[in-house]
């Protein structure tokens, strides 16, 4: 997942930052509520944590600036007040979750698996750049015309998709794609990517997949 944190404490954020690398996450920093904005406005991110009293625009300042937008990102706020007022105003901002400081990088990470499966679960298209993948039709419609997909070819690209900037290993997309073990006798894997990648590429004429010797692929999708 691409997760954003918005956290003037730079202990906890770089604490934060390691712990969501080492379990295989990528993760940025953004120190006060104006770079908040600004970092989103570039970069899709998957979740956003985000600190309650932050310098320059508090976090229930930005949650509403982000949901004015129409965005519906999962937000996750940090803050050290318990009171249950608390709570219940930063739901009514747009927050999906509250965590109170200190609290556990398990329960961190629990509570962002739960909002990013719920956001997941109502979300029925994916965008990468200029393209957009139906979840329902499986189609990819881009600027300049629409792909049709095997089932297996979305079956890939959406994994690829769910773990966009991070190396994913043959045995993973073997396990997760075909639901079987991998062998290296089997070139099941190198042909459907082959496959997937021949067609984005010809009809969207960009490059998204990277091949990482030795170690998988990884999908750039922005």
């Amino acid at each position: 997942m691409e997760i954003l944190i918005a956290e003037d404490e730079i202990r906890i954020a770089e604490s934060l930052k390691k712990n969501f690398l080492q379990a295989g996450h990528h993760a940025l920093i953004a120190k006060d509520g104006e770079e908040t904005l600004n970092v989103m406005e570039k970069i899709q991110f998957d979740v956003l944590l985000l600190d309650w009293r932050m310098p320059k625009l508090s976090g229930l300042e930005v949650c509403r600036k982000i949901r004015s937008t129409g965005s519906e990102i999962p937000i996750i706020l940090l803050t050290a007040l318990t009171d249950i007022s608390n709570k219940v105003e930063a739901l009514d901002a747009g927050a999906d979750d509250y965590i109170t400081k200190p609290f556990s990088f398990d329960e961190v990470m629990a509570r962002i698996n739960a909002v990013a499966r719920r956001y997941k679960s109502s979300v029925s298209t994916i965008t990468f750049g200029d393209n957009t993948l139906n979840l329902i039709t499986r189609i990819i419609t881009t600027p300049k015309a629409q792909i049709k997909l095997t089932d297996k070819e979305f079956d890939l690209l959406k994994f690829f998709l769910d773990n966009k900037g991070t190396i994913i290993s043959k045995e993973s997309i073997c396990e997760k794609v075909w639901d079987l073990p991998f062998t290296p006798q089997t070139n099941i894997v190198e042909a459907a990517v082959k496959n997937l990648r021949k067609k984005l590429e010809e009809a969207i004429e960009q490059k998204f997949i990277k091949t990482i010797y030795g170690e998988g692929y990884i999908f750039f999708g922005d």
